[in-house]
């Protein structure tokens, strides 16, 4: 029988091989190659000198051979890649079960759903090239130091003194926010919303190219007025509507379509429908470029350079001062804000529309985050689960000659392709999903991602992220078994390997704890905010706007009283304002103060103006004195508890009959009224006074009795157009307006709670491959006890414990960075919940339970199966 040194084949050929690729392996292995010549010498038959002499010669052709190396390089990568990719291929197709679960459970999809959202949010103003050299410039009220309110408009004066005194300010526009008007084409009235006036600038700052017309004839005489092209087709049936004329009920005066814009982005802060020239105020409604008793425009600044922006904030701070020294202004500050941080970071006082939060979209882009790591979690936990299988495997190439790096690259290899699968089933899914993210995350119906070069950046991003991270373990561990140790069975007693999966599984169920609990959270919040007494009854309560011209709305007071007569109609309020709207419908003053008080402050005030039937309509509650009366009450004025608390005034009855300096005239209080929320509960009370009118006001509120809605909507439409014939019909309910507020945070809880549910599955999928790895290595040892009698219950009990220790560890870890980020959330809204045990106890008792059904589901298999199949080979 011969040696078995002489059944290997020669090694020293392939190394020589090696050298030819690296010559410094060369000079190391010389020695080998010596060894190797000795032990072989009986059968190659070559001496010491021949083999000095064929090395000798092998280095004297090695620079010849080089030529092709290039190409023997480029062979070899791509017949080993094609090789590895057979063999990952193979090992996918053998176990289909791991390989669906990988490719469906690596949080792609969620991920890259959030990405769109973000990038949405990000993306406003992306659309004008200038919008880095913009600023808005707004303005905070003080009281003494403190900053008491916030509001984005300012005074028309302001933009054009920026631009002479600041030197970094090179360009300005002002936009004037009108409320919602009639235009008349022929004898038919549309009611115009989104409509504003603006300077000659307007197209030049924020980049809107005429469709149709000369921008250089734009917005410089008074009524000019612009259409977007949708506006275009809704009034004139075309696109080109240039030279066409709108009446603007209003002024009962024709305006001159000069120019035809394309629609605005949906990504913009400032979506308008109609553009009127800044000179049709000045001619009719006495505005002036010299104003500074009224701050109602929004001020926008072009800068020389984006890298301006810090010497532009200094300068306008001097100016501020200046502008005090001046008693232009008093006790405000002026500032400045970069347009594109408006949608996110701006929430001040008449916006031109309700921007998003900063903080919404972070929150969303760490749980994506967090999922994408479960995922990888996942699969490394899964791969482990397999190890056993795979260990087999690695012990056999490596006997046949298998170098450590190629099984490193096979590893990546299989979690590339399992990446890339995962990658195109997320495409494939999200194309289905994306119409029903953007309802469900208020993403505008035409928003696609395919044609973003950043989407796709991306997504490559995340794939080979995703394929690196998920790869690093099979690769540096997988192919690290010894064969020697392989063929012992003693590679999985590694205290290293074990402690590595079990702090992955704590890494899992810390951040499912931590979303159920923020889940729960906002939830509870929401709910709370949602359930808070407003202090009015929006139900029931139909809502119906003013006719166009003066002449009609003479005639509303008329209107009201037909109103009346219908049997279904509880009550008529009228307003200028009703709750739920936006703070542009209400009027805003500072200044007012108590008479004979010492201490002055500068607090801002909202305004509505109302007629006496208004708070009994909205079920108000006066907690003090007497409402209005039908009659003229222009020197008396009802105030709410916030107002009171600005005076340091305690009682509302001493209230009573105080004396207010307002406008340059006193005012008394007349009554005071029950705090009620103008807005989402989520802010604190406004201070609010209103003032009584009872010959016109823009809205009436009509409470109804609940039998029949649709019914009395058609009986106050008949009335209406009986009273106002030719003048558009429009209403809105109440309580639907109100709840529009909420939208935001519906939608923001929607997604937060599909992204728990996604994240605890794939968590508890880590959980099954732990146990899978951990039942798997332990089934003789189950086999064997259950030989000895141990019934099926015991053995789940006993594979159960270690696996609910590692979940309660994970819970305690995730306590207490959980409290202080929630607690944190929380500051944000005024009002809020407490944060009682059982928020905590609660989502740690559902993953004690999921973790537990995950165990018991696994290992119940193992543990109620015939001992002799476990058994057979010892």
């Amino acid at each position: 029988m011969k040696k078995e040194s002489q059944i290997h084949p020669p090694a020293w050929p392939l190394k020589l091989v090696q050298g030819l690729i690296n010559p410094e392996f060369l000079e190391e292995i010389e020695g080998d190659l010596y060894e190797v010549f000795q032990d072989n010498v009986d059968r190659h038959g070559l001496s010491k000198a021949r083999f000095r002499y064929t090395l000798d010669c092998f280095k004297l052709i090695r620079p010849a051979l080089l030529k092709r190396n290039f190409k023997i390089g480029v062979m070899g990568f791509f017949s080993l890649l094609r090789n590895n990719l057979k063999v990952a291929t193979r090992v996918l197709q053998r176990d289909r079960l791991f390989t669906m679960v990988n490719v469906l459970g690596l949080g792609l999809v969620i991920s890259l759903l959030i990405l769109l959202y973000a990038f949405y949010e990000f993306s406003y103003e992306s659309y004008n090239p200038g919008s880095a050299r913009m600023v808005r410039v707004t303005m905070d009220y003080l009281d003494g130091e403190t900053v008491v309110d916030q509001d984005c408009e300012t005074y028309p004066p302001l933009a054009p003194r920026i631009v002479r005194d600041i030197p970094e300010a090179v360009d300005f526009v002002r936009v004037y926010h009108l409320d919602d008007i009639a235009l008349r084409k022929d004898d038919k009235y549309v009611r115009a919303d989104r409509i504003f006036a603006v300077d000659s600038s307007f197209q030049r700052l924020f980049n809107y190219p005429f469709l149709y017309g000369n921008p250089s004839n734009a917005f410089h005489e008074p009524n000019q007025m612009a259409l977007t092209e949708s506006q275009a087709l809704k009034y004139f049936g075309k696109s080109d509507a240039v030279g066409e004329l709108l009446w603007y009920s209003a002024l009962d005066r024709p305006f001159e379509i000069i120019g035809i814009l394309p629609d605005p982005p949906s990504n913009t802060h400032l979506k308008f429908n109609v553009l009127v020239s800044l000179e049709t105020l000045k001619e009719h409604f006495g505005e002036s470029d010299e104003n500074w008793d009224g701050n109602n425009t929004f001020t926008y600044i072009q800068l020389s350079s984006a890298a301006d922006y810090a010497a532009f904030e200094s300068h306008l701070a001097d100016l501020n001062d200046q502008l005090i020294l001046e008693e232009k202004i008093r006790s405000e500050k002026i500032i400045a804000q970069p347009v594109n941080d408006i949608h996110l970071y701006s929430h001040k006082s008449f916006e031109a529309e309700e921007n998003g939060d900063a903080k919404t979209v972070y929150i969303l882009l760490g749980v994506a985050l967090l999922v994408i790591l479960i995922a990888i979690v996942n699969y490394i936990n899964l791969s482990t689960s397999k190890s056993l299988d795979r260990a087999k495997e690695v012990g056999i190439r490596k006997v046949i000659g298998s170098s450590l790096g190629q099984l490193r690259w096979q590893f990546f290899t299989e979690s590339f392709l399992i990446n890339l699968l995962a990658g195109v089933v997320a495409v494939g899914l999200i194309v289905i999903i994306l119409p029903y993210f953007k309802m469900l995350s208020g993403l505008p119906p035409d928003f696609l991602p395919w044609g973003l070069g950043r989407f796709w950046m991306t997504f490559l991003l995340v794939l080979g992220t995703s394929t690196l991270l998920s790869g690093l373990f099979p690769a540096f561990v997988l192919s690290g078994f010894r064969p020697v140790s392989v063929l012992n069975g003693k590679f999985s007693h590694s205290k290293i390997g074990q402690h590595l999966r079990k702090g992955l599984v704590i890494f899992q169920f810390a951040i499912t704890t931590f979303l159920l609990v923020l889940t729960l959270t906002i939830d509870r919040q929401l709910d709370f905010i949602r359930s808070i007494d407003l202090g009015l009854d929006t139900e029931h309560t139909l809502v119906v706007e003013a006719p166009p011209t003066e002449e009609m709305q003479a005639q509303f007071t008329s209107f009201k009283q037909q109103l009346l007569s219908d049997p279904e109609v509880i009550s008529v309020g009228l307003s200028s304002c009703v709750p739920g709207l936006p703070s542009h419908q209400m009027g805003t003053t500072t200044g007012i103060t108590l008479d004979g008080d010492t201490e002055k402050h500068n607090y801002n005030f909202y305004i509505y103006s109302i007629d006496h039937d208004f708070l009994r309509t909205m079920k108000m509650e006066l907690l003090s004195g007497e409402d209005f009366r039908d009659q003229k009450e222009t020197d008396q004025v009802l105030v709410n508890e916030a107002a009171l608390d600005l005076w340091r005034v305690s009682d509302p009855g001493s209230a009573v009959g105080l004396e207010l300096n307002m406008w340059g005239g006193k005012r008394q209080i007349r009554g005071v009224f029950k705090n009620f929320h103008q807005g989402s509960a989520k802010s604190d009370f406004l201070p609010m006074i209103f003032l009584y009118n009872r010959t016109f006001n823009e809205l009436a509120s009509v409470r109804v009795n609940p039998q029949d809605a649709r019914e009395t909507v058609e009986r106050v439409r008949e009335k209406f157009e009986r009273v106002f014939p030719g003048a558009p019909f429009e209403y809105f309910f109440l309580d639907q307006e109100f709840d529009k507020q909420y939208r935001a945070d519906a939608q923001f809880r929607s997604v937060f709670s599909y992204l728990t549910i996604f994240a605890i599955l794939i968590a508890c999928m880590g959980l099954f491959g732990l146990v899978s790895f951990s039942v798997a290595k332990r089934k003789k040892e189950i086999g064997v006890r259950k030989v000895l009698g141990a019934s099926t219950r015991e053995l789940v009990s006993l594979l159960s414990g270690d696996f609910l220790g590692i979940v309660l560890v994970s819970i305690l870890v995730a306590m207490p960075f959980t409290y202080l980020l929630v607690r944190k959330w929380l500051t944000s809204f005024a009002n809020r919940i407490d944060l009682e045990v059982w928020i905590f106890a609660f989502p740690a008792v559902v993953v004690l339970a999921l973790a537990l059904l995950t165990t018991i589901l696994r290992t119940s298999r193992l543990a109620s199966s015939n001992p002799v199949v476990s058994l057979r080979d010892e």
